[in-house]
């Protein structure tokens, strides 16, 4: 996988949440809707959590060499916002950090040391898979479109909330 996608979507995520005053963070579009708050915690979350299984779970599991890998068919199911998907419990968002700008920095922070793992790693990402609980087994590289697409998904999703009525506009 080109890091290029990884690098896009860090880059894409990273701006959606730059420069929101505490109302704008706060803000939720419905009443059944997730803040952009929310939906930046359960990002970050997602993304630390693969970052560390890449490195460590998947790399255990039993080498998987008649896997026929789709990232294409990942990309294009995430990207997709014509279903929509409850989050497993476990990625639900509950110690929201108190403003974007921390937010953005840890999410950085865990994005360049997985950067700079994948950059020098000789891994074999192709030959291990590990499930996904709604897209099934996916090899290490699936898992990186993956993530890359899940970013991407809820970029459009905080964007979406920017131009919801009663979102918060900043005056200079």
């Amino acid at each position: 996988m080109d890091l290029t996608e990884l690098e896009d979507a860090r880059d894409a995520f990273a701006a959606s949440v730059e420069g929101l005053d505490p109302g704008q963070w706060r803000f939720a579009p419905g009443p059944e809707q997730w803040s952009i708050a929310e939906i930046a915690a359960h990002v970050a979350l997602v993304s630390r959590e693969i970052g560390l299984m890449l490195r460590g779970p998947l790399l255990s599991a039993p080498v998987d060499e008649g896997h026929a890998p789709s990232e294409a068919a990942v990309r294009r199911r995430l990207l997709s916002r014509d279903y929509k998907v409850k989050a497993p419990e476990r990625f639900v968002p509950i110690g929201i950090m108190a403003t974007a700008e921390e937010l953005r920095r840890e999410f950085l922070t865990h994005r360049a040391e997985l950067l700079e793992w994948l950059r020098h790693t000789d891994a074999p990402l192709r030959s291990h898979r590990l499930p996904h609980p709604r897209l099934g087994p996916l090899d290490g590289v699936e898992w990186l479109a993956f993530l890359a697409a899940h970013e991407l998904r809820h970029v459009a999703q905080i964007e979406d909330a920017k131009v919801a009525i009663g979102y918060p506009v900043t005056r200079r």
